[in-house]
């Protein structure tokens, strides 16, 4: 219970420290301090399912916004507690809809792409620790540029998957 509470208490801090000072400063992880004077991406509604009995996979949805005047990469998703997440799309072919990875994304300048079932989204495989409904992981997205942006990304069951995550926010770093 004490556990849970800090983790709450963290979370929320950390949120409200991200939205909080657009014009900021932070540590990464090798000690050195960025500055960043406007927040270029928006990652909201970020939710992932509990993998399903006997699945060796399940999904994550979200919108990710360009809010820069150039052109942004998105090649890498990782989430915490998760050996392997690949960026997908669905895709229709001579009548038939298939699944496909993709190695990289270009999301053009001032615009918003949304990963949501039938379209682009996040596959997530191998879990070093099972997925509980409620709880939420790290969701770090990594562009062809190094930079990075994160959130908070909420468990959700299969019949949750659709419903819209209440307080979704995000953080960027270089």
């Amino acid at each position: 219970m004490i556990a849970k509470y800090i983790m709450l208490s963290s979370s929320l801090f950390f949120t409200t420290f991200a939205f909080s000072n657009q014009n900021h400063e932070h540590v990464s992880a090798g000690a050195q301090k960025h500055h960043h004077s406007e927040m270029y991406v928006s990652i909201d509604d970020a939710k992932i399912r509990a993998f399903l009995p006997a699945a060796k996979s399940t999904a994550a949805y979200f919108t990710l916004e360009n809010k820069k005047d150039t052109k942004l990469t998105l090649v890498k998703a990782t989430i915490s507690g998760l050996g392997r997440v690949e960026i997908h799309e669905h895709v229709h072919h001579n009548g038939m809809m298939k699944m496909q990875q993709v190695d990289k994304l270009v999301i053009k300048a001032k615009t918003q792409v949304k990963f949501q079932p039938g379209g682009y989204h996040l596959m997530a495989f191998e879990p070093k620790s099972a997925l509980t409904t409620g709880e939420k992981r790290k969701l770090t997205l990594h562009f062809a540029n190094g930079e990075q942006a994160f959130t908070q990304i909420h468990v959700v069951s299969l019949k949750d998957s659709f419903k819209k995550v209440k307080n979704a926010h995000h953080h960027h770093e270089e």
